[in-house]
């Protein structure tokens, strides 16, 4: 009757850790989505100064959608869609541009950065 009882736990602890793997497998292959998981980086920490309602317009660049994104500002288009290491956002948020590390108060956290540079992957351009 025990080993019974002690089956029946290990079958759900397993049970339990399988789907537990399972979600976790799904979440990773589900890309980034820009009203869920961008817009709300980008509006915390780039908004004040690159958005059509910043008061004062930084570099000619809005980030309010992928549409301004990829039209860019004054030096060029934010992202190459899908090329992560080409994009210039990428690169000023990593800190990579001396004169243009974004955003000037701090560098963002590594789970940020990771999180913008699977969106930057997961796009794909039509051409």
């Amino acid at each position: 009757m025990r080993s019974a009882f002690w089956f029946a736990a290990a079958l759900a602890i397993f049970a339990g850790t399988m789907r537990t793997t399972a979600t976790a497998e799904t979440r990773a292959e589900k890309p980034p989505q820009f009203e869920t998981d961008v817009l709300p980086i980008l509006k915390a920490k780039c908004f004040d100064c690159h958005s059509t309602t910043a008061d004062e317009l930084q570099g000619g660049l809005k980030l309010d959608n992928l549409e301004l994104i990829l039209q860019g500002g004054t030096s060029g288009a934010a992202i190459v869609e899908g090329d992560v290491e080409n994009s210039l956002l990428l690169k000023a948020i990593r800190y990579e541009v001396e004169d243009m590390q974004m955003p000037p108060s701090g560098k963002l956290d590594d789970e940020k950065i990771s999180l913008l540079e699977a969106w930057v992957k997961s796009l794909k351009s039509d051409e």
